[in-house]
């Protein structure tokens, strides 16, 4: 039992320090090297836990087991902090979900045996996966392919953890199915594989961001999109700024139905979209002067290109009149 209680200990320090270690500074500036750390250290434990797991089965102990399984689980996590982050979300909340979650893997591992932790294991990763995979579907993080890229490598993922939990239990651990497509081998594979579209992506997204960007262009011409991000988010909070965008992109609609989604807001083909748009969204979602300030012609911030020329820029008596 002491010994138990020490591997729970020593999987929580690592867990804390790893998790922790940046914490101070989300929610300031330079987002995309916070996201890069937390990426790089999910890398790290992903690469990790596969050497635990080998030095697990030379006979290493059941302490290589319990790291394996906390650095396995730590992996997708991190990356999910990491997606947050540079959505501009908070992180804190989810953070602590995960040290709990570590915890639970961490003491059932080192109490229980095999299968039975293996289960444990695998449920926890399957949720971890699962959770990343909504956080970067939901994100508004430009280029958007890698950032799909990285839902749909952890949706397979965690729907693979499901299945081998399922598979192990009604076939049986030692069957032939499990062996052969769900053991420690075929597992291992997978992970890797997955851990390496994972790091395309992220790639991609640290050199691909204002490449991408840049190249969007709306042809019809007329672009209104939420402005400065990065401020709206620090005064709003990310969830209250995508409530915005929502509604933007509505208003937009209501006014011309053949309005299509843009990266932060809406392209129109309608005369004078941004005054439209903000007296829609005054008077039909009671939007105040501090939200409207928001809105800017989306080719002056060069984050949309069009090809019909620029909406009519903001003036301070525009402001006035909000």
């Amino acid at each position: 039992m002491e010994l138990a209680l020490g591997l729970v200990a020593v999987s929580a320090a690592v867990a804390a320090v790893v998790l922790f270690v940046a914490m101070p500074r989300i929610g300031t500036p330079g987002r995309t090297t916070l996201f890069l750390r937390f990426a790089a250290v999910a890398g790290i434990c992903a690469v990790g836990s596969s050497a635990m797991y080998f030095i697990y089965t030379a006979g290493g102990g059941i302490l290589s087991l319990v790291l394996g399984d906390v650095a396995m689980v730590l992996a997708p996590s991190l990356l999910l902090v990491a997606v947050s982050v540079l959505d501009g979300r908070s992180a804190r909340r989810t953070s602590v979900a995960i040290v709990a979650l570590i915890l639970v893997v961490a003491i059932v591992t080192a109490t229980i045996p095999l299968p039975g932790s293996l289960v444990v294991k695998a449920l926890a990763l399957a949720l971890a996966c699962g959770a990343c995979a909504a956080a970067a579907l939901r994100a508004d993080i430009d280029p958007v392919s890698p950032v799909r890229l990285i839902a749909l490598t952890n949706a397979v993922f965690a729907v693979y953890c499901v299945v081998r939990v399922v598979v192990g239990v009604v076939a049986g651990w030692d069957s032939a199915l499990y062996l052969v497509g769900f053991s420690y081998a075929p597992a291992t594979v997978l992970g890797a594989v997955a851990v390496l579209l994972c790091g395309v992506a992220v790639i991609r997204l640290r050199f691909g961001r204002h490449a991408r960007v840049d190249e969007a262009a709306c042809p019809n011409g007329a672009v209104v999109v939420v402005g400065d991000w990065e401020l709206a988010v620090a005064a709003y909070g990310a969830d209250r700024v995508h409530e915005l965008v929502a509604q933007l992109r509505q208003a937009a609609r209501d006014l011309d139905p053949r309005a299509v989604e843009v990266p932060r807001g809406s392209e129109l083909s309608i005369p004078d979209p941004l005054l439209a748009v903000e007296e829609c969204l005054r008077s039909d979602y009671g939007w105040a002067a501090e939200d409207v300030i928001l809105l800017v012609d989306g080719a002056s911030t060069a984050a949309i290109r069009t090809q019909t020329g620029p909406v009519r820029p903001r003036r301070w008596w525009d402001l006035r009149r909000s």
